[in-house]
């Protein structure tokens, strides 16, 4: 159960959230040249093929290599391009995939100047799996690169009850 609370006192409000979390593993986009990975984390309930389509349409449009597409549970899916682009340029490309992306993703992205995916699994999910690969063409890829490691809590419900005190 998650429930989210905003408290109003004059012109002052408190935002808070009580929720049961689950702690994640991932990495970020930034690499050690200096420029990121294409990461995108689609919003929920999606469909494949409408992922499929505009990630075509992007990877054309920016000359992007092979698009790695992986999900955990249908409509939920992640997005991996190894070619190397600065921040201003997956900042572009992740507005042309706006409409598709989780905006959560997009404003921790943008905050912290990085994108993040997760490679832990979820609570009661199964592994990530590669669902779809859209080719265009392979970019050497060092597996000894040292990628940014992160953890982070994350809310196991999206939604929850909204509690208003004070105010309107």
């Amino acid at each position: 159960m998650r429930v989210n609370f905003r408290i109003k006192v004059g012109e002052y409000t408190f935002f808070g959230m009580v929720s049961k979390t689950q702690t994640l593993e991932g990495v970020t986009s930034l690499q050690s040249d200096g420029k990121h990975i294409i990461m995108i984390d689609s919003k929920d309930d999606i469909d494949l093929y409408d992922l499929e389509n505009k990630l075509l349409e992007i990877q054309q449009k920016y000359g992007l290599s092979d698009i790695f597409i992986v999900s955990d549970k249908i409509g939920s899916y992640r997005v991996w391009c190894y070619t190397h682009v600065s921040f201003d340029v997956l900042l572009k490309i992740l507005l042309d995939a706006y409409d598709l992306m989780d905006w959560n993703f997009f404003y921790w992205t943008v905050t912290r100047s990085k994108a993040t995916l997760r490679t832990s699994n979820k609570l009661n999910r199964e592994p990530q799996k590669i669902v779809s690969v859209l080719q265009s063409f392979p970019v050497s890829f060092n597996e000894n690169e040292l990628w940014e490691k992160v953890t982070y809590d994350t809310g196991t419900e999206k939604r929850g009850i909204n509690v208003l005190l004070g105010g309107n």
